[in-house]
């Protein structure tokens, strides 16, 4: 018995400089796992076809990032929902790393109306912001009106009347579409896509004579003369195209923008997550890289996880808000 404690004492003591030596031996371990990432490919999940804005940031970006990692990037577009089918693939997958999604407005619309047993916003764990993008209303060149006013116009002399192309419902070029009708008190009718990259080419075919897309997937095709502006969703003019007029102008307090951001489903090691955050931001601090999205309606706007997840979380708000005002019917 005269030996139980002092052997007690010695085990404790032991035990208090193993758990001392593991603290500090823990940083070092979580250095060594972020240096082992990525040890495979990477895909980006995109939630829309090729030609549309989602895509074109994923290859832009995509193609960075696999130098800056040293591994090859996948862009993987799962069309469909307006964007939910590809974000309900991304939020399954595992969270390695290894697998990044480009989120934007789908997330904090699912968020807002309550779609899945699942909060969507949770759902993920922030990389980091890319930018914010307008939304152009598109014509074919044959439709009869020209600016933000004589499209109002029309569409109230003809209420019912006019098919427009979105890239989904529920989406965000459907949601602006239809706060824009709400705000400035006419009614079209909705004619969904799988994806910008097929609403524009049906614009262009006259299939439907207007579309609402983003105006990164509308751009080539203005300047090309193959459809016509009619206006931006932005509170102001935007600088990569000055000349098209915003429907602000006409509609005092409208406007809606998307924003863009890399994530990772929900349980992704921070060290992993800032590993992706360092070079995104790198990337978007490059000039050519902002000039290749800027020049193509993309402001990019680089942030930290924290940032980002604010953005997301603050926009399912606005959102809940904007349905309850309006009565928009998204679900």
């Amino acid at each position: 018995m005269e030996n139980t404690l002092p052997t007690r004492h010695v085990t404790g003591a032991r035990i208090i400089a193993w758990l001392a030596a593991a603290a500090a031996l823990a940083p070092v371990a979580t250095t060594v796992q972020a240096q082992k990432f990525p040890d495979r490919p990477l895909r980006i999940i995109t939630g829309f076809l090729p030609g549309g804005v989602s895509d074109a940031i994923a290859r832009v970006l995509g193609e960075q990032l696999g130098t800056a990692l040293g591994e090859r990037v996948v862009i993987d577009g799962r069309p469909g929902a307006g964007g939910m089918v590809s974000m309900e693939i991304a939020a399954k997958a595992t969270p390695d790393g290894h697998t990044i999604y480009l989120a934007q407005p789908v997330v904090s619309i699912a968020a807002a109306i309550d779609k899945y047993p699942w909060d969507p916003i949770k759902a993920f764990t922030p990389i980091g912001q890319i930018g914010v993008s307008m939304t152009l209303l598109g014509a074919n060149p044959t439709f009869p009106a020209n600016n933000p006013k004589e499209f109002i116009a029309y569409a109230r002399a003809n209420p019912g009347k006019i098919n427009y192309g979105s890239s989904g419902f529920g989406g965000p070029n459907h949601i602006a579409a239809e706060l824009m009708q709400v705000m400035a008190k006419f009614q079209m009718n909705h004619v969904p896509y799988k994806g910008a990259g097929a609403t524009v080419p049906a614009v262009i075919s006259g299939e439907v004579p207007v579309g609402v897309m983003p105006l990164l997937a509308g751009l080539p095709h203005l300047k090309a003369g193959r459809i016509k502006a009619i206006g931006v969703t932005g509170a102001k003019r935007t600088t990569a195209a000055p000349d098209i007029p915003a429907f602000n102008e006409v509609v005092p307090g409208f406007q809606y923008q998307s924003w863009f951001g890399f994530v990772l489903p929900a349980g992704a090691a921070r060290p992993v997550v800032m590993r992706l955050n360092t070079e995104l931001n790198k990337i978007l601090a490059n000039p050519e890289t902002r000039e290749r999205l800027s020049s193509q309606g993309v402001d990019p706007e680089g942030s930290t996880p924290e940032q980002l997840g604010k953005v997301m979380a603050d926009d399912v708000v606005a959102l809940r808000k904007l349905i309850k005002a309006t009565g928009l019917q998204l679900n």
